[in-house]
């Protein structure tokens, strides 16, 4: 079982509000003016859960808003959309294909124009500064200081919904799984860099051939293996092989077919099914699931399924003698 992380985790906390003011001072971090564009009974739901210095908010409303003023001032924040999302914020139109991302203290102006949903992560400078670090080109260093719309590839998107869920869902999650809250961490941060790496456009001319590519990513494999149970982030392979994240990124795609997060995440379920197959009746699906970081036992059940074709019982079952 990997170490209790060390910053504390506050599992979600869900409210519910009537009142416009009662939600700009609930969520994380906000120095909004709230106005409410339709008359009619204003509802909206939060849910909030704090990992450390970086917390998650995720809220619905169910009227038009117009919204102006400041975010966290010490924070970045990135907001995900869900599908069938309408509003405006600094000029961008809100799409369930794009990240809104915002830099400490800039202002967040704009209107949610239909009710719907959202969801908020609230990051420490030293995530941004990792990912700034491992990039080719100066255009990263405008995370910094700037608020923009990001279109990320949509797998990217897909697995930084993946990494958010059992975030999310923390309150039904096992009480042992609440201490491994590094592994929740890199999760959102693996996926998270993924996503951003976006804006890293390297030169023509650094573009290595599929050889080079090969020889990185099995570097990258080979110090994921002797790391695989502890919380590991994409951003310190990128650091410990000298290579940019956006070139490790190529390199998996050129050499696995797949992103370096998503391919970590298959090898850490890969692990447990072999636990399963060789333990049987000496160890449980939770306890191997927790072990390599998998702290929502539900999506964790699906991730499984839809690799491997069966549920994890069913493999611990066939290996019970």
């Amino acid at each position: 079982m990997g170490e209790a992380a060390s910053s504390p985790f506050f599992p979600n906390l869900s409210i519910h509000l009537h009142d416009v003011d009662q939600l700009n001072h609930a969520v994380s971090g906000s120095d909004l003016e709230l106005l409410q564009l339709k008359a009619g009974r204003f509802d909206a739901t939060l849910t909030q859960a704090s990992l450390g210095a970086f917390s998650l908010d995720q809220g619905t409303i169910n009227q038009p808003l117009r919204a102006s003023g400041c975010l966290d001032r010490q924070r970045f924040g990135v907001g995900i959309f869900p599908e069938g999302a309408r509003a405006t914020w600094n000029g961008y139109r809100v799409d369930a294909s794009q990240l809104l991302f915002y830099a400490p203290g800039r202002e967040l102006s704009g209107y949610v124009s239909a009710g719907y949903g959202w969801t908020s992560l609230v990051i420490p400078p030293d995530w941004v500064e990792s990912i700034a670090q491992t990039a080719w080109r100066s255009n990263m260093l405008q995370l910094r200081s700037d608020c923009r719309m990001i279109r990320p590839n949509p797998s990217r998107l897909a697995d930084l919904w993946h990494a958010v869920a059992p975030i999310a869902l923390s309150g039904q999650a096992p009480a042992a799984a609440l201490e491994c809250t590094d592994w929740l961490t890199a999760d959102v941060r693996n996926s998270l860099g993924g996503a951003l790496s976006v804006l890293d456009v390297p030169p023509v001319k650094a573009v290595s051939r599929t050889l080079a590519h090969f020889s990185t990513a099995r570097r990258a494999e080979r110090h994921m293996r002797e790391r695989m149970a502890e919380p590991l982030c994409i951003d310190d392979i990128c650091v410990a092989l000298r290579v940019s994240r956006r070139y490790l990124e190529y390199a998996f795609l050129d050499a696995f077919g797949t992103s370096p997060s998503r391919y970590l995440r298959l090898m850490r379920l890969h692990q447990v099914r072999r636990r399963l197959k060789s333990f049987g009746d000496e160890t449980t699906v939770t306890d191997e699931a927790i072990r390599f970081g998998f702290n929502h036992l539900s999506l964790f059940s699906l991730q499984y399924k839809k690799a491997f074709g069966e549920s994890p019982s069913i493999t611990l079952a066939s290996g019970v003698k």
